[in-house]
């Protein structure tokens, strides 16, 4: 088991390695501040439920980012007023829309070119009431400023693996804690129940369990360890006065500790049958069937011996949104370090990239054979959903 979680490892730490192996977000306008352009990211993260997300990021990232850059400017208008001018009702239904600012290569793709850029994501009536009710917490907790109400939830005096779960549990309260179905009718009403509500901020609770919160894992995994976002993060909690800022930067040996404390984000793909009974199922005694795959790592993750530098954590299996799709659900067996093995696909050569890294996720990362365990084949034949490892290893 130690050996396929490191490798999931390994593809984790090429993930993050540079931008382009990730999505990045279509803004309005080049101009955004760090502010803007991190509070655009965890509102994008809403919408991200049964919704394309090159859609989320491209055409959703720039009408929110629009919206965004409002909200932090005009700061005199209030929340509703504001986010009244973004959204329409259209045939019973509500949408997200704003003025195109000029040419976007990117909004050409989906056949925007001139006039009104429209966002719907498959829960928009919710979606666009947590929305809400996240300005409107922002707007009277911490002056429109969502680094700085990361900033607040942060204890100094505690460990910051502790300090990751406070934020965790602040950040579902600011957005996700009064989730619900909400139709278009229900809208206006719901509107108001947010207003009554948003006052009263609960305590924090950083023992709090959050198995079931995949955007709020995925985005405050993205403001710890992405080379794009961090960075605005840490530049926010500066801005904000927080004495300690730069203890969050992704490079500090003490936060790369601590970033134990991340659940990995649930999904179809970590979920998927094939993955689990091909990789973990045979290798646990006494598995709980019932539970998915963040709370079986997790368990797993507490069974492993301590250690001064972790070589894996939760969070790193999130690899498997790139990994499953392109390997379990087309069945690259041949060609999978869990199956056949990687000889065929292994050159290990440091003017290229790496072939296996690029055929198991999508991931651009240069070959560097001295500090890469991949290249050593160490993980043949483990998974017991191959259907090629034992014929071609033979």
């Amino acid at each position: 088991m130690r050996l396929i979680l490191e490798s999931f490892s390994q593809f984790d730490d090429m993930r993050w390695e540079q931008p382009a192996n990730y999505n990045l977000i279509n803004y309005c306008s080049e101009d955004l501040s760090s502010e803007e352009k991190l509070l655009t990211h965890w509102l994008c993260y809403i919408t991200d439920r049964q919704t394309d997300f090159r859609r989320i990021w491209e055409v959703g990232g720039y009408v929110i980012s629009h919206l965004v850059r409002a909200y932090v400017r005009e700061n005199e208008q209030d929340v509703h007023s504001l986010l009244r001018h973004y959204y329409i009702r259209s045939n019973g239904k509500l949408a997200l829309q704003c003025c195109s600012e000029g040419d976007n290569a990117r909004l050409k793709r989906y056949g925007i070119t001139v006039g009104e850029v429209r966002f719907t994501s498959r829960y928009m009536p919710e979606d666009i009431l947590l929305m809400y009710r996240t300005l409107r917490i922002l707007d009277i907790c911490s002056g429109r400023s969502l680094s700085r109400f990361i900033g607040e939830a942060i204890d100094e005096h505690d460990d910051q693996s502790l300090s990751i779960r406070r934020v965790a549990v602040a950040l579902n309260a600011l957005t996700y804690g009064a989730s619900g179905t909400v139709s278009a009718k229900q809208f206006d009403a719901r509107i108001r129940g947010v207003d009554s509500e948003v006052h009263t901020f609960p305590s924090l609770d950083p023992q709090q369990q959050l198995f079931e919160r995949k955007r709020l894992w995925c985005s405050l995994r993205d403001y710890l360890k992405s080379p794009e976002f961090n960075p605005l993060l840490v530049e926010g909690l500066r801005r904000a006065g927080f004495a300690r800022a730069d203890e969050w930067q992704r490079t500090a040996p003490s936060l790369k500790k601590a970033l134990r404390a991340l659940e990995l984000p649930g999904d179809v793909w970590n979920n998927s049958r094939v993955f689990r009974q091909g990789l973990f199922s045979p290798y646990l005694r006494n598995e709980r069937k019932s539970w998915d795959m963040p709370r079986t790592i997790r368990a797993i993750c507490e069974l492993l011996p301590p250690s001064e530098d972790p070589r894996f954590y939760p969070e790193q299996l999130d690899v498997t949104f790139d990994f499953v799709p392109r390997m379990c659900e087309r069945d690259m067996c041949s060609v999978c370090l869990f199956g056949a093995g990687v000889e065929q696909l292994c050159h290990r050569n440091s003017r290229k990239l790496c072939s296996v890294s690029l055929v198991h996720c999508g991931y651009s990362h240069r070959c560097d054979p001295r500090h890469c365990t991949l290249k050593d084949d160490a993980v043949r034949g483990f998974c017991h959903s191959s259907t090629t490892a034992t014929s071609l290893a033979s």
